[in-house]
């Protein structure tokens, strides 16, 4: 496999943006604006993960490089329209850092997944976007929405 086509094929896997409607289905209400703050931080996950899955199955020389291939792709979607609202990709890139270096903190403390998964539901919930209450109907979207062994599996099958 190439870079290019173990970089593609995890764009290919990543969820694309949460719209309101998504949010409901599992009992969070949601404007577009929440809705947007809670994609950001569903791409966060998403790309702490696809981070993880390059490390674990991508030779190192090459894992800069699909590493790069798969934000310049990501990048790519704000050119045309920002989907996560008034964020600029610069921002989202800083925020993302920040949240990779928590996330993996985290995983290094506990070794568990559900452990990221709810670090991410907190620090919503930390920010105000959530109430205490959506806290779980939240963690279950995002145990749903990141398909956390789908990123190992697509490497392994190129």
């Amino acid at each position: 496999m190439t870079p290019n086509e173990a970089a593609a094929a995890l764009i290919a896997a990543l969820p694309k943006t949460v719209t309101p409607s998504n949010l409901e289905e599992y009992g969070i209400e949601a404007t577009t604006e929440r809705a947007q703050q809670i994609s950001c931080e569903l791409l966060c996950l998403n790309l702490f993960w696809i981070s993880a899955a390059v490390a674990a199955h991508i030779p190192k020389k090459y894992q800069p490089l699909v590493g790069e291939l798969v934000l310049q792709a990501v990048g790519s979607w704000w050119t045309p329209t920002p989907p996560l609202g008034p964020i600029t990709w610069e921002l989202f890139l800083a925020e993302w850092e920040d949240r990779s270096r928590r996330y993996d903190q985290v995983l290094q403390e506990s070794g568990n997944t559900l452990a990221v998964h709810t670090e991410a539901t907190e620090y919503l919930e930390e920010q105000r976007i959530v109430s205490q209450d959506e806290r779980g109907k939240l963690l279950a979207f995002f145990l749903d929405s990141v398909p956390v062994d789908g990123y190992g599996q697509v490497l392994q099958d190129i």
